[in-house]
């Protein structure tokens, strides 16, 4: 299976690479707009969960659209990784219909796809993904498969399921002494060990050995799926003098008012 994902994933690159090229042209090719970018259902009990994806031809050309389900993760380095539909414990293949799937777009014109998700019975609640990507099949011929090539626009959903459980962690920290006169660098390691996955905010505050705030930042939002270990890292606002610190560390989360705090003492040779 996972020979199969690579070899899939390094065709879907190839594709993505002309993709661009397709999407920035203004002469020829028809550009696809779809809104929004990402949803996210929060189930209510035993009631299927519906949204909509608009879908917009900005081009000067009558295109035909299809809408396609892949599943989708991270790999260590944050970059999304596309698989076939069903192939991973996530996917939403099975459980999401559209209407309508296949349809043709006049220049200017806009097509509402309404979608259907049904909730997977008898299975502990757990976070389903995907992406849709609304398909357009160009003119141009891949010389490598013979095949048109086409075009991929795509919206991720996330399913999440009423009772799913999240459980993040803060499990190490370490500081990278970078030559002057650049910042120190912070590598942070973080777990999810729940069921679905986390949006979140990382600030900081560094006291000096006198309780004196000597820092303070606020890094943009990050993405940890499901029983999923992360490291991330950034440099420090400014470059710290030798010394002892507090670091007061504080993790914020998307659509809820909670918040994991750390205190962990560093020293800066």
């Amino acid at each position: 299976m996972f020979k199969k994902s690579l070899i899939y994933k390094r065709l879907l690159t190839i594709s993505l690479i002309v993709i661009l090229i397709i999407l920035i042209s203004n002469h020829v090719f028809a550009t696809v707009r779809v809104e929004p970018s990402r949803i996210i259902l929060n189930a209510i009990e035993r009631e299927r969960s519906t949204g909509i994806i608009e879908v917009v031809n900005n081009g000067e050309e009558k295109i035909e659209l299809t809408t396609v389900l892949h599943d989708w993760s991270l790999d260590e380095k944050n970059s999304v990784v596309v698989f076939e539909a069903g192939e991973t414990e996530y996917t939403l293949d099975g459980l999401i219909k559209f209407n309508p799937r296949e349809f043709t777009l006049a220049p200017g014109q806009k097509q509402i796809v309404r979608f259907t998700v049904s909730s997977p019975e008898g299975e502990s609640p757990r976070e389903r993904r995907g992406i849709v990507f609304v398909e357009h099949e160009t003119e141009l011929i891949d010389e490598a498969t013979g095949s048109r090539v086409k075009t991929q626009i795509g919206t991720t959903i996330y399913y999440i399921p009423v009772g799913v459980k999240y459980n993040f962690k803060f499990t190490g920290l370490r500081v990278f002494n970078s030559p002057e006169p650049m910042p120190q660098g912070i590598s942070l390691r973080i777990n999810n060990d729940g069921d679905g996955h986390m949006r979140y905010y990382t600030s900081y505050k560094i006291v000096n050995s006198n309780n004196e705030l000597v820092m303070e930042d606020k890094l943009s939002q990050l993405l940890i799926l499901p029983k999923n270990e992360r490291y991330f890292s950034f440099y420090l606002k400014d470059r710290l003098e030798p010394g002892d610190y507090n670091f007061m560390l504080e993790f914020s989360f998307y659509n809820t008012d909670r918040v994991a705090e750390y205190q962990i003492p560093i020293k800066i040779e």
